[in-house]
């Protein structure tokens, strides 16, 4: 009986359209918990200031981009909060995916998610319309099977990801689908 339930509830997770790790990620490094740490940052990142703050946040803003699975803009439709039987308060933030600017989501990705933020910055009740920045790395076996971060979507950090992007891309560093087009080219032809 509780293999069938197992079955089932596997079955309606990855038909649900909910966000999740494509078959292949992998596995999550603890390393990345501090920049992946599924909370949310109340202000953009300052580009050019030199502040030790700004500078702090230069550098995970960096970190990342670089480490990122998925960057993609999210507009906030829904803020509330609940509180869980260990007396501990979890917002939830309804969101609805836009554009993609680095990586792609799994296919059956729906358009509206709700995400999870661990305590710390409340993404206050204003935020419902704005648009985000949401940065997600995957992390198969967890629940949900990604992590992710907020931060207010800012004009010039947008045209900056879109530009560091193409630079990679034309580089070589990184195609349409982040290299796993290449793996299976050069598989192919290594006969794998």
């Amino acid at each position: 009986m509780t293999v069938s339930w197992l079955a089932l509830a596997g079955c309606r997770h990855s038909s649900s359209g909910e966000l999740g790790a494509p078959a292949g990620a992998s596995a999550w490094d603890t390393r990345l918990d501090q920049l992946f740490d599924d909370r949310f940052t109340p202000t953009a990142v300052e580009l050019t200031g030199r502040a030790p703050g700004d500078v702090l946040d230069q550098r995970r803003f960096s970190q990342r981009l670089g480490y990122a699975n998925v960057i993609v803009l999210v507009t906030v439709d829904q803020v509330w909060s609940r509180t869980l039987f260990g007396g501990q308060p979890q917002q939830r933030v309804e969101v609805t995916v836009g554009r993609t600017l680095r990586g792609s989501l799994p296919r059956k990705t729906t358009p509206s998610q709700v995400l999870v933020l661990r305590q710390a910055e409340e993404l206050p009740a204003d935020a419902v319309g704005r648009v985000m920045l949401m940065f997600v790395a995957w992390a198969p076996g967890e629940i949900p099977a990604y992590h992710h971060h907020l931060m207010p979507a800012d004009e010039k950090v947008i045209e900056l990801i879109e530009a560091m992007v193409r630079h990679a891309r034309k580089s070589g560093k990184l195609d349409e689908s982040d290299g796993r087009k290449k793996r299976r080219k050069r598989d192919a032809e290594a006969g794998t």
